[in-house]
């Protein structure tokens, strides 16, 4: 038998690619070979699917004026309202996890801590990313020693990573971690929720504002079901919290927790922190109560004074020496101009003789 050859010179066949459609022209010509009956001019619109506008009723100012919203309640008094969002930032090690548990006991107790208030107990869901349980134990165990014993032990509840294992605490960035969340506050009637911290319980990039904008929509979205989130984060080596600018927009208070010395390392122990309380942002409350503080943590125990009279002691202080007002200044980093004012205060008070 003789050997069969291929004859190259003869095409093979192969499957035609289908018709792709490049313009609108192309794409209403291959509608209209599907479908004889089918005319741009009148049936273009069907191509789209018509919105659905029932639950976008504009109210009318005589709406407004009789829809009286209710009077102003507050998760934490003076700076937190009910549905609000707040934001806690420090540097790692500084005490922002220490600060936002004391506050989230105090609000579960309806109790005080450091200058805040709670005026009612409140169901409090406390989502931790990190921290091994062994040393969340110990430090709740640690605050309720000092601040008391719950009246409703049901309103602290905390979501740890140790303790849902093999499952992981879900991101607040997802699809799916947001909806598990929602499912969560509405099986517990969960009232406020913090989260620590949202570089732990995320993976966006924060100096991305396009990626930021779906956890703003659905924190303002907690928020339009009546929960107030905290959020608890980092600050970058500026000093400010880290990512974009827009993390704020929504905010009704932010917390800043920043060192008292910048050249103090910071104590080894968990348990003994120092630092000042400023407020970066402040949308309900002012004039003193928006003063900074500076706070003290020594074994569980925590004391406060502002930060004039933190100031004002270290003038008297430096006053002692027999340091001279450019000294005082150089040595305090605060202006000579203040310097001079809080001298004058302290002789006032006769805390210092003339």
């Amino acid at each position: 038998m003789e050997n069969e050859t291929l004859d190259t010179a003869q095409p093979i066949e192969t499957e035609q690619e289908p018709f792709k459609c490049t313009t609108m022209e192309d794409l209403l010509r291959d509608i209209q070979l599907e479908d004889p009956t089918f005319q741009p001019d009148t049936n273009i619109y069907k191509l789209r699917p018509d919105p659905d506008i029932s639950q976008l009723i504009p109210l009318t100012f005589d709406q407004l004026a009789q829809d009286k919203p209710k009077p102003l309640e507050h998760v934490l008094y003076p700076c937190l309202p009910t549905q609000g969002i707040g934001w806690v930032y420090a540097a790692t090690g500084l005490g922002k996890t220490l600060f936002s548990l004391n506050l989230a006991y105090a609000i579960a107790a309806g109790g005080n801590f450091l200058k805040y208030s709670c005026p009612k107990p409140r169901k409090v869901l406390y989502v931790d990313g990190e921290m091994a349980y062994s040393q969340l134990h110990s430090r709740i165990m640690q605050i309720a020693s000092v601040q008391g014993d719950l009246d409703f032990t049901e309103n602290f509840m905390v979501l740890t990573p140790d303790k849902v294992y093999p499952m992981r605490v879900p991101h607040i960035d997802t699809e799916m971690g947001q909806e598990l969340y929602v499912k969560l506050i509405e099986k517990y009637n969960t009232e406020v929720v913090i989260f620590d911290n949202l570089s732990m319980l995320s993976s966006f990039d924060e100096n991305k504002s396009n990626e930021w904008k779906p956890i703003q929509d659905w924190i303002l979205y907690l928020r339009s079901k009546g929960v107030t989130v905290i959020i608890v984060h980092h600050s970058g080596k500026s000093g400010d919290y880290r990512g974009t600018s827009r993390m704020l927009d929504c905010a009704d208070v932010a917390i800043a927790l920043e060192p008292v010395n910048h050249d103090k390392l910071e104590s080894e122990d968990p348990l003994i922190k120092q630092f000042k309380v400023t407020y970066k942002k402040t949308r309900i409350f002012g004039g003193k109560d928006a003063l900074p503080l500076e706070v003290s943590l020594d074994n569980g125990y925590w004391s406060h004074k502002s930060m004039e009279q933190t100031e004002l002691d270290k003038v008297i202080e430096l006053n002692a020496l027999g340091l001279s007002q450019r000294d005082m200044a150089r040595d305090s980093n605060i202006s000579q101009s203040k310097i001079c004012r809080l001298l004058k205060r302290a002789k006032a008070l006769k805390l210092i003789k003339d």
